[in-house]
């Protein structure tokens, strides 16, 4: 009977353990939406695209900044860090601008990551966060 009761126990207090964590997404070849620039909420201008980052094969990275396309490179020997970028220079009214100039600056500045689950945090060399971006399906 003492075997019974400790089983029961035992059921009960896996009953009560925290769920598994989510999975970590991938961090190449995710659709990485931002969601914070600098502590600022993202926001989307309609008919443009959502600033965004996907890192590649080969080391090449690509995406938006909400007003223009970009690509380049990026290198994950020592934390992330993103290469130049070539963009396109389509002009864009404010505060659309203005946004993807800091989002621009916080991709170049980028030094390390933190990736939990579905959120993929960039950080300076200072430590200090930059970026918060979501993972969602490839575009």
């Amino acid at each position: 009977m003492k075997s019974f009761y400790l089983l029961v126990f035992s059921f009960a207090l896996g009953a009560c353990a925290p769920m598994d964590s989510v999975p970590d997404e991938s961090l190449l070849n995710t659709y990485w939406r931002a969601l914070e620039i600098d502590g600022k909420v993202v926001e989307v201008a309609k008919n443009r695209n959502e600033p965004h980052l996907v890192l590649g094969g080969e080391n090449r990275a690509h995406g938006a900044d909400g007003c223009n396309r970009f690509n380049g490179t990026y290198d994950l020997s020592k934390g992330l860090r993103l290469g130049r970028m070539a963009s396109t220079m389509m002009a864009c009214t404010p505060p659309i601008d203005a946004q993807a100039r800091a989002f621009l600056s916080a991709l170049g500045a980028t030094q390390s990551y933190r990736l939990a689950g579905r959120i993929l945090e960039l950080h300076d060399v200072d430590g200090r966060l930059r970026l918060r971006l979501e993972a969602t399906a490839l575009k």
